[in-house]
């Protein structure tokens, strides 16, 4: 089942209430969404995945201790696990975009 792009507008609409500063943008990929996120001054990174209507996030071990309660489920067959967040989780998605932007 590919994500919606109503759910697509839920999640950016809910990155963006963060006020992390950054800005984002997507792209459509086999029906599903790849999420990217600029400081504006650098070149756009990928950072989550919208698959089947779910936020996915890569592992990464800098968001093991923020995630280790979050469920891991592979975004599409085949696929390594990633976390799974709840986009309307606005603190957890601000620290995380925290994280990101610092490895990324």
């Amino acid at each position: 089942m590919a994500s919606s792009a109503g759910f697509k507008d839920f999640v950016l609409e809910c990155l963006q209430s963060c006020e992390s500063g950054l800005y984002f943008s997507e792209r459509k990929m086999f029906g599903e969404y790849c999420l990217y996120f600029s400081n504006g001054l650098d070149k756009p990174k990928p950072c989550f995945l919208l698959c089947d209507d779910r936020l996915f996030v890569k592992t990464h071990k800098e968001l093991e201790a923020l995630l280790a309660n979050n469920e891991k489920a592979p975004p599409f067959p085949k696929a390594r696990l990633w976390y799974v967040l709840d986009p309307e989780d606005r603190e957890t998605l601000k620290e995380v975009l925290q994280i990101l932007e610092m490895i990324l």
